[in-house]
């Protein structure tokens, strides 16, 4: 009869040991891979943060103008986006955070309630066996070696009982900090639900202003005046960057990519999905009525979307440059050229090695929404000639409207 009972306590005993440990398991942060890309996002974000704060700052030693104020109100936009993008993530980071703790408070609960059980009905048995416990079993045996099984069994079975009470009061310990852990998280996700709110006017104010200028500049026919002058002083200003640039970089890069850029003729990937917004050539623009010369492509795509090289090369430029903004452009062995226009942010910088569909940067806002401009030159025995980027692309950007 005892050694029937013996087993089963053993058994018992060793059940809950595994069932204990596999709860413990289960209860475990696990890896989560939302949490991770929202945390990589966060990243990217203030990183592009902080581009932009230095976009606005170089504004401010840049001659007044149409332009400038125009390209001012937008990068503040842009910011203001941004921060309610980081307040929005870190609003559901805080939320997947609280959900895990408020399950890993359950399972505590749950765990501290067996174990008590546990040690009740152990507690009611004792008692049942008498003040002699459980040596009231012993005298009848007359083997000594069955008596000091039986013993040492009793000893484990009591340091059992121990650890359990001693793992019931850590879980109690635990579920005090764990409710400490709940109530602050839940305080941070109340404070970045009011940052939110904040953020999000900012955001509607600066949106307004933009439109309020852009509405003014409409009605006023001197300010559109100002705008095709900057226009023009700007495209020249880009020409004689382009000129100086282009002349040094000839000796200057240190690539031989194994196709040819010149092979590459309606074979390149886009450089970021979108639509086209402004084509090759002569444009007039919808909402001022300016006239310019593009030498590259406007495409309408998704602000802060990643803009890829389009193929092997090396960066020779990557700086914010006028009204353009951030810019990269990149030798793709002398005779041609990638530029890469209206970044809010870079990830590559000068003299770096770049294969083709790597990140260059992300897509900037512009007055007329988010915008990446592409352009690729020949530069042949010091003869610049931009050409249409749509003949080098295995499918051609389309209109919104077709």
């Amino acid at each position: 009869m005892f050694l029937r009972f013996g087993a089963k306590q053993i058994f018992r005993q060793f059940y809950w040991l595994a069932f204990f440990s596999t709860l413990l398991s289960q209860t475990q942060e696990p890896p989560n891979q939302d949490i991770g890309k929202t945390r990589q996002r966060l990243q990217e974000l203030q990183i592009q943060r902080s581009q932009v704060d230095n976009q606005i700052n170089l504004l401010q030693k840049r001659r007044s103008g149409v332009l400038v104020e125009l390209q001012g109100i937008t990068l503040r936009a842009s910011k203001a986006r941004m921060q309610a993008e980081v307040a929005q993530l870190r609003r559901e980071e805080l939320q997947s955070e609280l959900l895990l703790l408020k399950e890993r408070k359950t399972a505590i609960q749950n765990e501290t309630v067996r174990l008590k059980g546990s040690l009740q009905r152990q507690l009611k048995w004792l008692q049942a066996l008498g003040p002699l416990g459980t040596l009231s079993f012993f005298p009848s045996y007359s083997d000594v070696e069955n008596y000091l099984v039986r013993s040492r069994y009793q000893e484990w079975w009591r340091n059992r009982e121990n650890q359990k009470l001693q793992t019931a009061q850590k879980l109690h310990a635990e579920l005090i900090e764990q409710e400490r852990e709940i109530a602050g998280t839940e305080t941070k996700l109340s404070e970045v639900s009011i940052e939110m709110a904040n953020l999000q006017e900012m955001l509607n104010a600066n949106e307004k202003q933009l439109q309020e200028y852009l509405n003014r500049i409409l009605r006023d026919e001197q300010q559109k005046k100002g705008i095709q002058s900057e226009l023009n002083e700007e495209s020249i200003l880009l020409e004689r960057m382009l000129e100086s640039l282009l002349s040094k970089t000839k000796s200057g890069t240190n690539i031989n990519p194994a196709i040819p850029f010149q092979n590459l003729m309606g074979k390149l990937p886009f450089p970021v999905e979108g639509s086209l917004a402004e084509g090759f050539g002569v444009q007039v623009h919808p909402r001022f009525g300016t006239r310019t010369m593009n030498s590259w492509l406007l495409i309408a795509a998704k602000g802060g979307a990643t803009v890829k090289a389009v193929a092997d090369g090396q960066v020779i430029k990557a700086e914010s440059f006028q009204s353009f903004g951030l810019m990269a452009i990149i030798s793709h062995g002398n005779v041609y050229h990638s530029l890469y226009m209206h970044l809010r942010a870079l990830s590559v910088q000068e003299g770096q090695i770049i294969k083709s569909g790597e990140t260059i940067g992300y897509v900037g806002d512009t007055p007329d929404g988010p915008r990446l401009g592409f352009g690729i030159i020949r530069n042949f025995q010091n003869k610049r000639t931009p050409e249409d980027p749509q003949k080098w692309l295995a499918s051609r950007y389309v209109s919104r409207g077709r």
